[in-house]
């Protein structure tokens, strides 16, 4: 493994474990939080139980260690989506909720709090936050700030759209619905010299199949 990529590792032996941490011990120690974030990430993104429950662990060393207020919207969303792939679904509520106040402290970052914490909503039909995940998605709305991402466009609209849905609102759901299924299906991205950023892969999902039917 070269140089670049000891912070992206995919598994978690005691032997990644070992080099991982004392390739971070070397590191500056301004980049430390970067790399416990990263490697959380990837770890997460692994899918696996033990991954995951090491991401945790990665996520709450780089929330004691770096409590700076800038980092912690970001680490508290990626903690409380550990929690929810392991099933800890009541704290996983909570982190979210501290993600969402640490980006009202910090404005000028704007980690993707709002979309995980709807699809949090949404995923465990938790009804009464249906409020709050709305209004967060328009406390935080950058569908103003000139060209966006389809993936921008598909969370907002898609999010809402569900929720309206859910809570009966079928009038104002459905053309939401077919907004994020229109962003959906981009092939560019609007910025010219990044065309395929930003662009709405997974699509064979809950989310995906539940605004399909609210579309028609």
């Amino acid at each position: 493994m070269s140089n670049q990529e000891w912070f992206r590792k995919t598994t978690w032996t005691e032997s990644d474990k070992e080099d991982f941490f004392a390739r971070l011990k070397r590191s500056r120690k301004s980049s430390r939080v970067q790399y416990l974030k990263i490697q959380a990430y990837h770890l997460y993104e692994t899918n696996r139980l033990k991954e995951i429950s090491a991401a945790l662990e990665l996520n709450n060393l780089a929330l004691e260690e770096h409590p700076e207020r800038i980092h912690q919207a970001q680490l508290l969303e990626q903690k409380a989506e550990c929690l929810n792939k392991l099933g800890k679904v009541d704290e996983a509520e909570e982190n979210f909720l501290l993600a969402l106040q640490a980006m009202r402290e910090v404005p000028n970052v704007k980690p993707n709090v709002p979309f995980s914490f709807g699809l949090f909503v949404i995923e465990h039909k938790i009804n009464r936050l249906h409020k709050e995940a709305l209004q967060v998605l328009d406390e935080f709305n950058d569908m103003k700030s000139g060209i966006i991402f389809p993936t921008t466009e598909y969370y907002f609209y898609g999010i809402k759209a569900i929720i309206l849905h859910r809570e009966g609102n079928s009038k104002e759901a459905e053309p939401l619905a077919q907004k994020a299924m229109a962003a959906s299906e981009k092939q560019v991205s609007g910025f010219s010299r990044h065309p395929k950023v930003g662009l709405v892969s997974k699509t064979e999902n809950m989310l995906y199949n539940e605004l399909a039917s609210v579309a028609q």
